[in-house]
């Protein structure tokens, strides 16, 4: 159980993706539709729908924080050169896009102060939680909604609280 918690809360700690510049297919009543335009990470359209290839990707920024939490834990690196590398993994998996690329920043953020003694656990989690409470307002009434904000979903999955969607 403290394993888990501790992994949860290194994970947190450790940050990224983004969006794929590939359009999306839409399904309506068994036949496809034209792909939706994607601009700049963004779904051109007013039908949103995450890439198809969002929940995977997820669940890869997922199982790379772990493998990184664990280097951590046995203090093979530290926390901020665990979230630089799930960035460049993040980026390297789906690319940039604004929410998730935010959201890096002030994880990053948040693991430089919690490695230099400024702020403990409890202040990083809470400081993470409020930042992806901003985006969860913004969400409904974004206009250019990034296609796969896989990072974001990663971190709002371990914090417990609702992805985006």
């Amino acid at each position: 159980m403290k394993k888990t918690l501790v992994l949860c809360v290194i994970a947190a700690f450790l940050g990224g993706c983004s969006s794929m510049d590939k359009p999306l297919l839409t399904r309506h009543g068994g036949k496809q539709t034209k792909p939706v335009q994607v601009v700049n990470g963004a779904a051109a359209s007013a039908e949103y729908r995450l890439a198809s290839s969002h929940w995977s990707d997820v669940a890869k920024i997922r199982d790379e924080a772990t493998r990184l939490s664990f280097q951590v834990s046995q203090g093979s690196i530290t926390k901020v050169q665990a979230a630089q590398l799930l960035d460049q993994f993040r980026i390297a998996q789906v690319g940039h896009n604004v929410v998730d690329d935010d959201m890096y920043a002030i994880y990053l953020r948040s693991a430089v102060e919690s490695q230099q003694g400024s702020i403990d656990t409890a202040q990083s989690k809470a400081y993470i939680q409020t930042a992806l409470a901003g985006w969860q307002q913004r969400w409904p009434v974004m206009s250019s909604k990034p296609t796969n904000p896989a990072f974001t979903n990663f971190l709002l999955e371990v914090m417990n609280m609702k992805p985006l969607q």
